[in-house]
């Protein structure tokens, strides 16, 4: 499992949501948020606001740390006591910035989400409330920038062809 982040960890810290919601960052749009809390299952405790997503797949976590400036990943353990509250396709989430003048279609993608569908290719995020650092795949941006670059010049955006990607195989 992968985390992410902004904020910066070490090995075997701990990883908690953080304190501001990611949503008050760049690039998100509050009406989808409110849409999809709208929508959310009656029963369902998964809170998108105050929880922390990780990603099961290494190629999702390089996709979204490439739109994600400054941002970190760790490879993550979960604790014992680790509740996951939800496991979503967040392409759900991006096709919804589509229409977000259409309030009916906006509330069916928000639907799919909720109900586990999946894209054509799923990107998984899991909502969970806290995770473990196991290792610090990269924590400063100019990593982060080489890494997103080379993702760029491959043809089809391949992350697989990456030596990042297979460096980080190693030993899995």
């Amino acid at each position: 499992m992968y985390r992410v982040d902004r904020r910066d960890f070490k090995i075997n810290d701990t990883i908690n949501p953080p304190d501001k919601s990611y949503h008050e960052g760049e690039g998100f749009d509050l009406t989808i948020e409110q849409i999809l809390e709208e929508q959310k299952p009656q029963g369902n405790n998964a809170d998108r606001k105050s929880g922390l997503f990780i990603f099961p797949e290494l190629s999702d976590a390089i996709r979204f740390s490439c739109i994600m400036k400054n941002s970190k990943i760790y490879k993550v353990q979960a604790f014992s006591d680790t509740t996951s509250l939800h496991r979503g396709d967040m392409n759900w989430t991006e096709v919804m910035n589509k229409f977000t003048d259409n309030e009916n279609t906006l509330r069916k993608l928000a639907d799919c989400y909720w109900n586990g569908s999946k894209t054509f290719k799923p990107c998984w995020e899991v909502l969970v409330n806290k995770v473990q650092v196991i290792s610090v795949l990269y924590s400063c941006e100019a990593d982060r920038k080489t890494i997103c670059s080379e993702y760029k010049l491959q043809v089809g955006q391949n992350i697989e062809r990456l030596s990042f990607f297979q460096n980080n195989l190693k030993g899995d």
